[in-house]
């Protein structure tokens, strides 16, 4: 893994440090292909099928192990510390980049579009989901849904990723684990050049030096081969970790 980032930095700086001015070409959306699911709840059950026979059972962001019941175990989780006596959580599939970034510029999202007769206001993921095209294709990306701990309360949705709730149960290095940085910021620089979505410059900048510091391992690997087969598109940033670079603005 050690020798792949260090290619990647070669293509990317040069061997003497210099940018290398071709690199810096506009990536060609053609590298992308369009998924074809517009269902999360088809896509939550292909992606539990696909760890399950992987034999991959834990959760995104602290490695906690699952079953196939749903069930999570938080005294089962990678780096520790964990508690002495913690009851099995609940596993949810979640979008790691959350609806209110990949919506936030959705009318479904900014306006009463799904007023019921009798005046109950329903709006955000629930009313996008029953009128916008788009949001049900971000929401279904298998690319950007992971295993994670269900939240013991409706969550306020301010973070730039979802589960960080899991982080109780493991050591936190930063944002976020500095095993799955990489992988985190593939899924989220997947999203921003698919779906256009505009990243905020600190988040962005932080995104591409997680990319190159925890580059593509041999499960985000197979992850990708697996997705596709599901729903027939994958991240090239994974195939080509050195596209990233050809994208001058997120």
């Amino acid at each position: 893994m050690r020798i792949k980032s260090i290619v990647i930095n070669c293509l990317v700086f040069g061997v003497l440090g210099t940018p290398i001015l071709a690199i810096a070409q506009l990536l060609n959306a053609d590298h992308f292909q369009s998924s074809s699911l517009v269902s999360s709840e088809i896509a939550h059950k292909q992606l539990k099928k696909i760890y399950l026979t992987s034999g991959n059972r834990r959760t995104f962001h602290c490695g906690c192990m699952f079953d196939k019941l749903k069930q999570v175990f938080p005294n089962l989780c990678s780096d520790g510390p964990v508690p002495s006596k913690a009851e099995p959580k609940t596993l949810i599939w979640a979008s790691l980049m959350p609806p209110n970034i990949f919506a936030k510029s959705l009318k479904c999202w900014n306006k009463n579009l799904c007023a019921r007769p009798d005046r109950k206001i329903i709006k955000g993921s629930q009313c996008c989901s029953e009128v916008s095209p788009k949001f049900k294709k971000m929401e279904s990306d298998m690319h950007n849904i992971f295993p994670m701990i269900e939240e013991p309360v409706i969550p306020v949705e301010t973070s730039n990723f979802s589960g960080l709730w899991e982080y109780r149960y493991c050591k936190k290095e930063g944002t976020l684990r500095k095993e799955i940085s990489g992988n985190a910021s593939r899924a989220y620089l997947y999203m921003s050049f698919q779906y256009k979505i505009p990243l905020e410059k600190g988040l962005e900048n932080s995104l591409r030096t997680w990319h190159l510091e925890d580059p593509p391992d041999e499960w985000e690997e197979k992850r990708n081969d697996l997705i596709e087969v599901v729903q027939g598109n994958r991240n090239p940033f994974i195939d080509q970790p050195e596209l990233v670079e050809r994208v001058r603005d997120f």
